[in-house]
């Protein structure tokens, strides 16, 4: 559950009836659902946050990055395709997107990807105390160690 700059709430559910993503006002009104939403894939919402009057998610099984923005009627949501399985952590500044969290060895990964038109392409990952970075032209990978 995670509380906007407007004092909306939002919640992420996950293996409960109802599953999705809800919002509701300071005063406790129903603003916004995912039910009848178009976001690929919907039983669980494995990260969500919030930033200024948007929320961002990232759902089982398909791991979409989805924007939710209720206060734009024409278009609430936005998906964009993700290949980051199980990020459990979303951060979301312009067109840079970072998540955090996975399956099994994955479970401590941070990758760092870029917004395109329909999708998030990853351009950095990170394992444990590591950070792997690649930079154009994209021809080597670069490593930070934070335990060094």
């Amino acid at each position: 559950m995670l509380v906007d700059e407007a004092g909306r709430n939002w919640v992420g559910h996950f293996d409960e009836h109802p599953s999705g993503i809800r919002s509701w006002s300071t005063t406790g009104q129903p603003i916004w659902t995912s039910d009848g939403a178009d976001i690929p894939g919907l039983f669980d919402c494995y990260a969500l946050n919030v930033s200024g009057a948007t929320a961002w998610a990232c759902t089982y099984t398909d791991f979409p990055l989805v924007e939710i923005r209720p206060d734009r009627p024409e278009q609430p949501v936005r998906v964009w395709a993700n290949q980051v399985r199980g990020a459990k952590i979303v951060a979301v500044h312009g067109d840079q997107v970072a998540f955090c969290g996975g399956y099994g060895e994955e479970n401590d990964r941070l990758a760092h990807g870029k917004l395109t038109e329909s999708s998030v392409e990853p351009t950095d990952v990170g394992r444990a105390s590591r950070i792997y970075v690649q930079a154009e032209p994209f021809t080597a990978w670069g490593v930070f160690d934070l335990s060094s």
